[in-house]
């Protein structure tokens, strides 16, 4: 409508100047009449010789007097001085003269009035009509703008073509917005590995299903823990902890796609969810026998020591979500006290029996408050003169049935829960205790550093100075750290590294021998023992390669000034063919099974 605008302001204007035009010509007219006049008069002024002669010779032309001037409220001061009063004086003759104007304004207004009115009538008319067409086209274009659908205008327009071509490009922006939204949407609810939905699409629908209006409506959840990622991610890097995740998700959906209404979340880094329609105590066992079976074969392939282990629980009615998890949580607990990719149901929870993630908090609490950790030894025999005994401490923890917690399974716990820097000091602190107090004074401790000890620089911090009170026992301790651990987190290792260097004890490489990185690694951290990986060890005697392999390992570990010490060493002849390569040390259960460290006695 900008383009109207301006029309109308210029029909306004044209109107105004052709009124101004009908005023003004007319009166130019009777201004030049009046000249004329003016001329006349004067001519006649001076061929008269007196007043009264002048006054007779121009009547019907002037009004005027020979005693004094004329009064000034009736003259025609539109037609500025001829219309003023004046005085003509020559010899003895003296007049007070002023034009009559009579004649000259009808002239004027005789002309004028006309062309005034019929430029009043022709521009109204114009304009009355103008903005009726622009009312008509403004109405129409506000309606395309709030109506998109209303683009049938009537004849070419370039402001409602602007309009159509805005409507459109809205269109397809909101399009794209939409599809935008809709995708964000998604991807707000969804995994970005394993494209499961995520944590909060878990408890959205959770959430619906304890509080189904339908009260006869049963469910059941499952949670599968993929217990090896850490340490795949340790060993092998992350993007092989990625795929082994992946493969575990496949592994899910394979086993429940027969299942209608079962759906699939990661509510975790390790943990798998499904939430499947009906009870809990027909499907748990054929959804987790066959789930097994499909993750042992994953582990023989992989050569895992587990896979995953698997929870199942029953969603009660009237329960919150996190009374749910918390059975599913102690459900899988009960499984990773079982046998490797395991499975359990926990249809209701006992609250003597309940160990979930609370549980598990407050458990592994008391363990701290009351330090109970039970340590033991497993010594290693030395084959050199020069070298002091070498002895590995393990860490058990007991539980309230007289018996113990799987280490994985509490170890794992411990990272769920953000403890496990406090259990490494606590556990530190126990072994320190116990070292100093033990008659073998000859003897070297080995204390085995999980990958946590590494993440925690607050952790080094503690050590360091818990190991500069006491030098004499500070020089008995050799901290092992696994290679795998070493090589994928070298920086912080050689952090590590340097305040075990500094303070006076001595570190260890276990695990070791996984590849020709291996040497790599020996000659960065050149570490004082180096423990051979139990596989090589139950492989040499078979596998003439492994025996080239670890004799290349024991030259140039010995050339660096390390201690070589083979691990997991349980038959003659590997202790044999071990001996003959000059190794310094043997460990494993043909030496020595472990044995509780206030009993222990070192190998003769």
């Amino acid at each position: 409508m900008r383009e109207q605008a301006p029309f109308g302001q210029a029909l306004l204007l044209s109107g105004f100047i052709m009124l101004l035009l009908s005023i003004l010509v007319p009166w130019w007219a009777s201004y030049s009449a009046l000249q004329h006049q003016a001329q006349t008069i004067s001519s006649q002024l001076t061929a008269t010789s007196s007043s009264e002669s002048a006054t007779a010779a121009l009547a019907g032309l002037i009004n005027s007097t020979s005693d004094q001037p004329l009064t000034d409220h009736a003259s025609a001061w539109w037609f500025g001085q001829l219309g003023a009063n004046q005085q003509y004086t020559q010899d003895d003759t003296q007049l007070f003269y002023r034009l009559d104007t009579k004649a000259a304004n009808q002239q004027w207004l005789w002309v004028t009035l006309p062309l005034v009115l019929a430029n009043l009538l022709i521009f109204i008319t114009l304009y009355r009509r103008w903005r009726q067409i622009y009312n008509v086209e403004h109405a129409h274009l506000q309606n395309m703008l709030l109506d998109p659908e209303a683009n049938n205008f009537r004849h070419e327009h370039p402001i409602a073509n602007a309009i159509v071509n805005l409507h459109q490009n809205y269109d397809q922006q909101l399009s794209v917005i939409k599809r935008e939204l809709h995708t964000a949407q998604q991807q707000s609810f969804q995994d970005s590995l394993t494209l499961l939905g995520n944590r909060f699409a878990f408890r959205r629908d959770l959430d619906l299903m304890l509080n189904d209006d339908n009260q006869l409506a049963s469910a059941t959840l499952m949670i599968v823990r993929a217990n090896s990622l850490q340490s795949i991610n340790i060993e092998q890097g992350f993007q092989a902890g990625d795929q082994y995740l992946q493969d575990i998700v496949k592994i899910v959906r394979k086993v429940i796609q027969p299942e209608i209404g079962a759906h699939g979340y990661r509510i975790s880094g390790t943990d798998i969810a499904v939430l499947f329609k009906g009870q809990c105590e027909p499907l748990a066992p054929r959804i987790g026998d066959k789930l097994q079976q499909e993750l042992y074969h994953y582990q023989h392939i992989h050569e895992l020591t587990c896979a995953a282990y698997i929870g199942f629980t029953q969603l009660l009615p009237g329960q919150s979500a996190e009374q749910v998890l918390t059975r599913a949580d102690l459900a899988l607990a009960q499984a990773q006290g079982d046998e490797p990719n395991s499975w359990s149901m926990l249809l209701k929870q006992d609250e003597d029996e309940s160990m979930g993630e609370s549980q598990w908090r407050q458990r592994l609490q008391s363990m701290l408050d009351d330090n109970q950790v039970l340590l033991l030894v497993q010594p290693a025999q030395i084959y050199k003169t020069d070298m002091q005994g070498y002895n590995e401490i393990y860490t058990r923890f007991p539980n309230p049935n007289g018996g113990t917690y799987p280490a994985s399974t509490v170890f794992a716990m411990l990272q769920r829960l953000n403890m496990s820097m406090l259990f490494e000091q606590r556990i530190i602190e126990v072994i320190l205790a116990q070292i100093k107090q033990s008659p073998l004074t000859g003897q070297r401790w080995a204390i085995n550093l999980t990958p946590a000890s590494l993440q925690q620089s607050s952790f080094l911090i503690w050590l360091e100075r818990i190991l500069l009170r006491d030098r004499n026992i500070t020089s008995k301790l050799v901290f092992e750290l696994d290679e795998q651990v070493l090589q994928h987190q070298l920086d912080a290792s050689k952090r590590l590294l340097d305040v075990i260097r500094r303070t006076g004890a001595r570190y260890a490489v276990s695990r070791f021998g996984h590849g020709y990185g291996s040497f790599r690694l020996l000659k960065e951290i050149k570490p004082d023992y180096v423990k051979l990986e139990g596989q090589l060890v139950r492989q040499l005697h078979q596998d003439h390669t492994t025996q080239q392999f670890v004799r290349m390992i024991v030259d140039l570990a010995q050339r660096l000034g390390c201690r070589v010490i083979a691990e997991g060493v349980e038959t003659m002849e590997q202790k044999q063919l071990l001996e003959s390569m000059h190794i310094d040390g043997i460990q494993g259960y043909l030496i020595a099974k472990p044995s509780d460290f206030a009993n222990f006695k070192a190998l003769p």
